[in-house]
């Protein structure tokens, strides 16, 4: 009987054991880049020169578009649990509160907020119509005119909840301080000019000039069209002056200078000695 060369028991470790050949060995991703590039894996042939950068590029996007395809097809199905039906703020709710981010990305602008207030809903707050009025006067530039509604905004903290908690801060004191009548401010009027210069910005007001008036409605004196200077100049002898039925005078320049009539060529009160005249 010849003694057999294969082992029953094998006393190595499982680390160290090699995998199988062949295809059936290891799983492959199917959105793993070096599958979905021809010639950039393991297996054997493809191209023979290195990718360009606008290809891999466009080989990063397929693979986001793939990527967010799976999000949907197996956690979209469980997100169904969390859908709230929509309600609408009730009358108690009045303070809007308007947050930005990016998608995720870190950016500079993420921690910016926003909170918006309409004056009429903070008329039952306020009471009186003077406190009303002092609140729109402390708001300032905040105020917009055309949807008499106060905005706010803060940045400077690192993160947006203490950017929130400044704004809120800040129209709790704005309440609180209208709501103080010893000094009113009742004789002190509104002013709409930064509304306006907001909407000329941003395309939305038109400055009005005289032409933008019809015609009928000038007065006699702005009817005149350019060309009326023309028009009101009388045809008269050269150096002469004509004068128009409305009472606008035209003088007419000579043609030929006397030379008698102008001033010496001195230097004048930089010192200097004229020139003197040539003796004929």
């Amino acid at each position: 009987m010849q003694p057999t060369t294969r082992r029953l028991i094998s006393s190595t470790s499982t680390c160290l054991a090699r995998a199988p050949r062949g295809r059936s060995g290891a799983s492959k991703d199917p959105l793993d880049m070096a599958s979905m590039i021809p010639g950039t894996g393991s297996g054997g042939g493809g191209f023979d020169y290195p990718l360009t950068r606008p290809t891999i590029l466009k080989m990063q996007e397929k693979r986001l578009f793939l990527h967010y395809l799976r999000l949907e097809q197996l956690q979209f199905p469980d997100l169904v649990a969390f859908r709230q039906k929509y309600k609408k703020p009730s009358s108690e709710q009045i303070v809007r509160v308007r947050h930005q981010h990016y998608q995720g990305e870190p950016h500079p602008a993420a921690r910016k907020v926003t909170v918006s207030v309409n004056c009429d809903d903070l008329a039952s707050t306020l009471g009186s119509e003077q406190a009303q009025h002092k609140f729109k006067l402390l708001a300032g530039p905040r105020w917009d005119a055309t949807n008499d509604e106060v905005k706010m905004s803060c940045e400077l903290f690192p993160t947006p909840e203490m950017n929130e908690r400044w704004c809120s801060e800040t129209l709790d004191k704005m309440i609180a301080e209208a709501k103080d009548l010893s000094d009113p401010m009742s004789d002190i009027p509104l002013d709409p000019r930064p509304t306006l210069s907001r909407l000329v910005k941003s395309g939305k007001h038109k400055i009005v000039t005289l032409s933008d008036f019809p015609k009928e409605w000038l007065p006699a004196s702005r009817k005149r069209s350019r060309p009326r200077r023309d028009s009101m100049i009388e045809a008269g002898p050269k150096g002469t002056t004509t004068v128009s039925a409305e009472g606008t005078q035209a003088v007419e320049a000579e043609d030929k200078v006397d030379v008698q009539n102008l001033p010496s060529a001195g230097v004048g009160k930089q010192g200097g000695a004229e020139i003197p005249a040539r003796e004929a």
